[in-house]
């Protein structure tokens, strides 16, 4: 456990990075198979790590912050397979005013070679929502 706990750190880092413009930290951790996936809240999906890649290199051009931290909402671990469930926070300044949003995220890791590896993540935005029942 402590070694996957140490790998989803990496993660929390990579994605910092991720945030704020860098994506080669982040790229480093995921698989190279044919059956990763990405679904992105900017839309859309992708497959394979050159799909992968593109998406997260493109979207770290275009979507930057100033800061970024998550809050764990499940995690699930068995031998060769894991997943998250995470909120996370992002904030940055634009004309002097704060402003922020938090996605919901899933992101599933497989062992590989002796390694964990991010096979999927998937985010969209947290909004409010009037439940009328």
């Amino acid at each position: 456990m402590s070694e996957f706990r140490s790998f989803v750190g990496r993660c929390h880092a990579a994605i910092t990075e991720q945030s704020q413009g860098n994506p080669e930290p982040f790229l480093e951790l995921w698989s190279h198979a044919a059956d990763v996936t990405i679904m992105a809240a900017i839309g859309g999906y992708q497959v394979g790590f050159d799909a992968v890649s593109a998406l997260l290199t493109a979207a770290s051009k275009t979507q930057q912050f100033d800061g970024w931290q998550a809050d764990n909402v499940a995690t699930v671990l068995n031998e060769d397979l894991g997943f998250t469930v995470e909120l996370e926070h992002y904030a940055r300044t634009v004309e002097g005013e704060e402003k922020s949003m938090t996605l919901r995220t899933t992101q599933i890791y497989r062992r590989e070679s002796g390694q964990w590896r991010l096979i999927h993540r998937h985010g969209d935005i947290l909004t409010s929502i009037e439940a009328r029942w």
